[in-house]
């Protein structure tokens, strides 16, 4: 049925659509003519003042997109008029989303791969400028028996003092990890640090949340790390 022909006749109703490049086609059934010599028009062929598209609407709502199906009378397919673009199979899409995956986890094993060697690696440089504990040990050394008393009096305080506020939570003292916050990387020492949100204590009291060094939670909560680096993937 060629254009010039198609002015001679009239649309009977719209029975399916398609849109193709972002182009929408209508099947138009001709008058007096059978489904199988139905059309695919651009839908700007189709008079505006018809209710021919409300009508395949209602259709389509009420009875389904086969409301018009007829297994002796069958439409022609949209690629006889149109020129469709080949759609992605099922299996191209999968190996699409495996490939985006693989990604990740080589992602992933990167991360746990610093971490690893992290661990190795002694962290000297961060070593608290004041450590109580060192000043106390200082105290007791014969080398510090010459210092004034008073010096001395002063440092025993102090100790005493931190160790009623210490309330900082570590593997030291049993505690354990509810949940890793977040993680950093310091660029001088490419040391990673996890922030830690400690569990509450059999005598519940709860732990202030620190930073650890990646060396030591790996060692004692190897799983939280896991769960930690897999949430940040998905």
């Amino acid at each position: 049925m060629n254009k010039i022909k198609r002015k001679l006749f009239s649309m009977e109703a719209i029975l399916d659509s398609r849109t193709i490049n972002d182009q929408l086609y209508f099947l138009v059934k001709w008058a007096g003519y059978p489904i199988s010599q139905s059309t695919w028009e651009k839908a700007d062929k189709v008079p505006a003042d018809s209710n021919m598209i409300s009508e395949y609407k209602m259709s389509v709502q009420m009875l389904g997109k086969t409301f018009y199906f007829d297994p002796l009378d069958q439409p022609p397919q949209i690629e006889d008029f149109v020129e469709v673009p080949p759609q992605k199979s099922e299996l191209s899409t999968f190996n699409t989303k495996l490939s985006e995956f693989q990604h990740q986890i080589n992602t992933l094993k990167d991360d746990v791969r610093l971490i690893l060697q992290t661990q190795l690696r002694l962290i000297k440089e961060l070593k608290m400028s004041k450590n109580v504990i060192h000043h106390y040990d200082l105290q007791r050394s014969p080398a510090s028996q010459d210092k004034p008393q008073s010096i001395q009096s002063d440092m025993m305080q102090q100790y005493q003092q931190c160790a009623l506020i210490n309330y900082d939570g570590s593997f030291e003292q049993g505690d354990k990890v509810e949940k890793i916050g977040r993680a950093v990387q310091i660029k001088k020492t490419k040391t990673k640090m996890y922030y830690i949100l400690w569990k509450r204590r059999n005598n519940g009291q709860i732990p202030k949340n620190s930073w650890v060094e990646s060396e030591k939670i790996i060692e004692n909560e190897p799983v939280k790390v896991c769960q930690y680096l897999w949430n940040k993937l998905i």
